[in-house]
């Protein structure tokens, strides 16, 4: 639609509100901006009075941040490095008219204003009539059936306050220090990092955006179930601290893929680093645009301008301050990850009544989960799939990806990269209780009548969301804080993937063919393969943007490649008998397995009619809480159709197997393998000072594992009967 300003007076052309061009001169508007400023700041009552003098009293707060807002994006236009801030500012300026708006927009005074073009982007939300009172928060405009909810200025500033302070933290460390002259230094932190921000570097590596708006809500849909996936925390940590973190800390590895050259041989080195960077390529773009997405969809928030900034402050400061500046930016943004969650769960709950509502209106609800021990490893979620199944998703991101493995290896010791495992767990338990509880909030709001349902939204990781913008509606600035803590996530794993795609590309694939590559041409290389994957992650967005339904699949992928590099590892540290081509063909069988039972899963999801939203019937979070549309699991299927029904928690578990089993099989018919020394095997207080001299010792390894299996199955035995005093009375005794 074309709009044309007026003369004199503002005018409606279609459904949009056009203010007045005039010819102001700069140093005009400059003086107008700067009383603005000035009187909003020391005297916010004369500044009201001075500017809304014609203005209808429910249009006030419209008005007069309107106004602002219009004047700030002009100044900022006089600069090209804030064109796309700008833009965000103008999109909140946008609002569509409506017959009930005719009259009472005649008397604004915008005519001291250029012209602005404005842009209609009417946003599903509650049902209303009329034009109701405007929240001084979100600017949230209800007219007729549509709601806007659109960020105010102090949400923008709070956004960007974010990626300067992480763009900060990457020049401090590029220009202090060792400057980041050395590889060890650019890719290792100079292995001198404490266990402090080891510990929430790991933490942040993976709590990714999706994971932020996908526990809540399938907590909101299915329950509290989804909690117990706390249980495969304890083996899912304890187990990279005592038998992966030795072995590679020991051998002191760079990257975890030179691991295999020392076990089996060249060739399974550079198919498990290749297997690994298409892992990452296709999961950095889409964890990038997927929230943005999201957010758009919900608030306006500009899609491409928000892609953008966090794709080049990411690759910014990944690249100039290299991994030191990546992981205490992660510190930064994971204190700024709890306070986002913290912030929501207290207002919510407040607004809701008390902790004691939320938790009636849950369980009469049905939301308060019990301990579900049905062995169907078909059941989407069971006791089993997320205390036991969940032990191997755990394993594959903290035993032996490469990124998680990079921080363990930064340590200043082996025992505070021990550490560092320990301190993770308890805020493990943390991070999944506040996603947890954030859902039962969002049921004591909305109960059964879900904004999905009502069609405020389209996805169920919109409804995070909607809901913090609905929370915050009268809370200034607490929005654009929940923003900052979504887009930490994203920028944490995004900074994650830069980094260790640039590791792993260097020493597996770069440094074997140039041993003679001096130190600072290769810190330079390095330096240009992060910033090169910075913009291969912007492409990938790109991509995820034109991918349709399909992105649903790339997500999963991720999850699929982990199982398969997980087998891989497992295949050399604890089989001495397995050979290089056991190892290539069990990893081949592994990844064809898992993208057969991936995507067969997705295709028979697509032709199969979704049913209604029920308990246990509508949404699945894929590997990392992405949200997307099962059936019901409790159908029975047969034949290969219960293979594409296996539970999405038993992936990792089924297809590390399928590389052990096979790679063991193929080892027995092509030869058995006379393993390296130097390949680490088994329990850490075995192996010797000198890589050189381990020995294998599989009895121990067995005897060190079997003994936490007993200790879990006894806490086991005792949470299903500890209703009973006497079983209790015994088991305080025996212990």
């Amino acid at each position: 639609m074309s709009v044309r300003a007026g003369s004199n007076a503002g005018v409606l052309s279609g459904d949009l509100l056009v203010a007045p061009k005039r010819n102001i001169c700069i140093h005009g508007f400059c003086k107008i901006f700067t009383n603005h400023a000035l009187l909003f700041l020391f005297k916010p009552q004369l500044f009201v009075t001075k500017l809304t003098k014609t203005v209808p009293s429910d249009l006030l707060f419209l008005h007069t941040t309107s106004r602002c807002l219009c004047c700030l994006s002009i100044f900022l236009s006089c600069c090209p490095c804030f064109l796309q801030v700008s833009s965000w500012i103008n999109n909140f300026t946008s609002f569509p008219t409506s017959s009930c708006f005719l009259q009472l927009s005649a008397g604004l005074p915008l005519g001291e204003v250029f012209s602005l073009t404005l842009s209609s982007q009417p946003l599903r939300g509650c049902a209303s009539k009329g034009l109701h009172s405007l929240s001084p928060s979100t600017s949230v405009l209800i007219m007729g059936e549509v709601v806007q909810m659109h960020f105010t200025t102090v949400d923008y500033v709070i956004f960007a306050l974010l990626l300067v302070a992480s763009a900060g933290i990457g020049l401090f460390y590029a220009f202090s220090g060792g400057r980041q002259r050395t590889t060890q230094e650019f890719l290792m932190a100079d292995r001198s990092m404490s266990c402090l921000p080891v510990s929430l570097s790991l933490l942040a590596t993976f709590q990714s955006a999706v994971a932020i708006l996908g526990a809540p809500s399938e907590v909101y849909t299915f329950g509290t179930e989804y909690w117990f996936l706390g249980c495969s925390y304890f083996l899912g940590l304890l187990i990279p601290a005592h038998v992966f973190i030795p072995v590679f800390y020991r051998l002191r590895l760079s990257s975890a893929y030179e691991y295999l050259e020392l076990r089996f041989n060249k060739t399974v080195r550079i198919c498990g680093t290749a297997t690994f960077i298409f892992q990452m390529v296709i999961y950095m773009g889409v964890v990038l645009y997927a929230p943005a997405l999201a957010l758009n969809a919900v608030t306006g928030f500009d899609l491409w301008g928000a892609v953008l900034a966090m794709g080049l402050v990411c690759t910014l400061y990944t690249a100039l301050g290299g991994l030191k500046a990546v992981m205490w930016t992660d510190v930064f943004q994971t204190v700024v990850m709890f306070a986002g969650q913290l912030a929501v769960i207290v207002v919510g709950t407040s607004q809701a009544g008390g902790i004691a509502e939320v938790w009636r209106k849950a369980i009469n609800g049905s939301r308060i989960s019990g301990l579900d021990l049905n062995p169907n490893p078909l059941e989407r979620h069971t006791f089993w799939t997320l205390g036991v199944g969940g032990v191997f998703l755990m394993l594959a991101l903290y035993g032996v990806n490469q990124a998680q493995v990079q921080r363990y290896l930064s340590s200043r010791t082996e025992k505070e990269a021990v550490m560092s495992c320990y301190v993770v767990f308890p805020c493990q338990q943390v991070v999944l209780c506040l996603g947890c509880l954030m859902g039962l909030v969002m049921f004591a709001r909305y109960g059964e009548d879900s904004p999905l349902d009502k069609g405020y939204v389209t996805t169920n990781d919109q409804m995070v969301l909607y809901f913090v913008m609905d929370v915050f509606r009268d809370l200034p600035g607490l929005p654009g804080l929940f923003v900052a803590c979504l887009f930490s996530g994203a920028l944490s794993t995004i900074s994650s993937a830069f980094n260790s795609l640039a590791t792993v590309t260097m020493e597996d694939l770069i440094k074997p063919h140039f041993p003679n590559m001096t130190e600072s041409k290769a810190t330079l290389l390095s330096k240009g393969l992060a910033l090169g994957y910075g913009l291969v992650c912007l492409a990938m967005a790109y991509i995820a943007s034109i991918m349709g339904s399909m992105l649903q699949a790339a997500f999963s992928i991720f999850g699929m490649v982990g199982g398969p590099l997980l087998g891989l590892f497992c295949l050399g540290m604890f089989f001495p008998w397995a050979n290089p081509i056991g190892a290539v063909v069990g990893l081949v069988s592994g990844l064809v397995m898992a993208f057969w039972i991936g995507i067969g899963s997705f295709v028979m999801r697509m032709s199969v009619p979704t049913p209604a939203p029920a308990l246990n019937a509508t949404a699945l979070p894929l590997f990392d809480n992405i949200t997307t549309t099962v059936m019901n699991t409790t159908a029975k299927s047969a034949g290969v159709k219960a293979l594409y029904s296996l539970s999405y928690m038993w992936y990792s578990a089924h297809n590390s197997a399928t590389v052990v089993v096979v790679g063991l099989i193929v080892s027995l018919l092509t030869g058995i393998h006379m393993y390296c020394v130097a390949s680490g095997h088994v329990a850490h207080h075995y192996i010797a000072a000198s890589p050189t001299s381990v020995t294998l010792q599989t009895s121990l390894l067995f005897s060190f594992l079997s003994s936490f299996m007993l200790e879990v199955i006894t806490e086991l035995y005792v949470l299903i009967c500890f209703q009973n005093p006497a079983v209790r009375t015994c088991y305080i005794v025996f212990r």
